[in-house]
């Protein structure tokens, strides 16, 4: 017998081992799928008929599901593989999305679609499991908190949205990531009142801060604004510099001030998208084709 040949066989039997322990995806059944029987019937067909009139409306196709325990299973990559094998959403609109539910874990997450993803986004889904399911469901109000969750989604889809804004007690970590981003520009201020002017390596240095910049814009104010605050270093620094040299020039030496800048910024995000049309299908409830790419959000209680 060759000597690789009990390796090969080791290593098929744990392939199939691996795939036999594996957590099966449950058959499609219905809009919602309570598995873990956490919902009472009442709650169950309220939801169905929500996301049943949202699919009637708009097209996307949004399905709940609740398991007992993910086992071995990573939460992101049985949801994952979940959303894939139901194939939910159409296939032209990739609009399909997924709330999954695991009891035994306290784990939760948002799947989302191709289609789905600019308004169903990271961030708007992590509010929903966080300001919504997190609270409803250590409170042990089960019915409530998914009843209130599909009905944000149902509001986001739409462009009708009344989600409240974000709650401070549900910011986890010791401080935003806001924080970092205004306190890093404010640590820029020094280079552009003088450090910088007086450097041998000056223009070196004012290109080598070019992404220090930009990553400073995007966390204390947003995407949008990243690329304004790069153009506005680029212009505005040498502008600055030569300013203050002017001024230098005509103070008498010992009545110079130094001279210092307040920077702020206010950040806003809005919008709504919505698709028109209708899904069905023939013998019984199924997906329509979408597709998924690991876009959503995850959470705990």
């Amino acid at each position: 017998m060759n000597r690789a040949t009990p390796y090969v066989w080791s290593a098929l039997f744990l392939l199939l081992a691996s795939t036999a322990l594996a957590l099966e995806v449950p058959a499609l059944q219905a809009r919602v799928n309570d598995d873990a029987g956490i919902l009472s019937a009442n709650a169950e067909a309220r939801i169905d008929a929500t996301l049943e009139a949202l699919e009637t409306d708009t097209g996307a196709q949004v399905v709940v599901l609740t398991i007992e325990s993910l086992g071995d299973e990573v939460l992101e990559e049985y949801s994952l593989r979940v959303a894939e094998t139901w194939e939910l959403g159409r296939a032209d609109q990739d609009d399909g999305a997924l709330l999954l539910i695991s009891k035994g874990d306290r784990k939760m997450r948002f799947e989302v679609g191709y289609g789905l993803e600019p308004t169903l986004t990271d961030i708007m889904t992590k509010r929903i499991l966080d300001q919504i399911l997190r609270p409803s469901f250590r409170a042990g109000d089960f019915d409530g908190g998914v009843e209130r969750a599909i009905g944000a989604v149902d509001g986001l889809i739409r462009g009708t949205s009344t989600l409240p804004p974000p709650d401070p007690s549900a910011v986890q970590g010791d401080m935003p990531p806001r924080f970092f981003g205004v306190l890093w520009l404010a640590f820029l201020i020094p280079f552009i009142s003088g450090v910088i002017r007086t450097n041998p390596f000056q223009w070196f240095l004012y290109l080598f801060l070019v992404p220090f910049v930009f990553v400073g814009g995007l966390t204390a104010v947003g995407p949008w604004a990243a690329p304004s605050f790069v153009g506005a270093w680029l212009i505005g620094a040498p502008i600055l510099w030569a300013f203050i040299g002017r001024r230098r020039k005509k103070q008498p030496p010992g009545k110079r001030r130094r001279r210092t800048t307040r920077s702020g910024g206010a950040w806003s995000s809005g919008g709504g998208w919505s698709s028109g049309g209708g899904f069905s299908s023939g013998g019984g409830f199924s997906g329509g084709g979408g597709s998924f790419g690991g876009g959503g959000s995850s959470s705990s209680w």
